[in-house]
């Protein structure tokens, strides 16, 4: 079974089925990718990135942009706000991500009443000190092999230029990535998750 797959049949499987599904993992564990997969199986769904939150890099400082990607790269408080809004009236407008330029992209999501599911995918939705987990239906932990999830995040800022060279591109995923990777794991993520799902090469 696909992770998609096994991530729909669980959310299915609740009495009544979950409408605001979390999928958390490691950076390169396929978050993004398994959630459109969710969607595209799941007629109506709409996918959240948590990447709309990135703070614009205007007001980064020197060494956030070094990190960008680490949780202090991001605005919580918002994210939280937004959710507790959909929460309480079944819709709601959030941000996009413009890999491109690099920032976020206000009011690219939106939630309509009546929309039978809801996906918000990103890497520190279960982390304790962000306060999100109780605002979800069901929470799911793409579990990747650190190394797999290593050479996707290198493949993947070369890809879009964010690495000059494949191996600039893997030391910023050695360097950045993996640590952003530790803090998730070290903080409990995956065991805090109501499913835990293999993340393979596919979604």
């Amino acid at each position: 079974m696909s992770p998609a797959d096994a991530v729909l049949a669980a959310v299915r499987g609740r009495t009544p089925a979950a409408w605001l599904v979390a999928v958390a993992g490691v950076p390169g564990a396929g978050k993004s990718t398994v959630a459109a997969a969710v969607a595209a199986r799941a007629a109506g769904a709409v996918v959240v990135p948590m990447d709309g939150y990135h703070l614009p890099r205007a007001v980064l400082t020197a060494d956030q942009m070094i990190r960008r990607g680490a949780p202090d790269t991001f605005d919580p408080a918002a994210l939280r706000a937004n959710l507790v809004r959909l929460r309480a009236t079944g819709s709601g407008t959030f941000p996009g991500f413009d890999h491109a330029a690099g920032d976020p992209v206000p009011g690219a999501v939106v939630v309509t009443p009546g929309t039978p599911l809801v996906v918000v995918e990103g890497l520190y939705l279960l982390l304790r000190d962000w306060r999100l987990a109780d605002l979800f239906d069901f929470t799911v932990f793409l579990d990747c092999p650190p190394e797999v999830a290593v050479r996707r995040v290198a493949d993947r800022h070369f890809a879009c230029g964010l690495a000059a060279t494949a191996a600039e591109a893997r030391r910023r995923a050695e360097t950045n990535d993996r640590r952003n990777a530790d803090a998730i794991l070290a903080d409990g993520c995956r065991e805090r998750a109501d499913l835990v799902v293999p993340a393979g090469d596919g979604p």
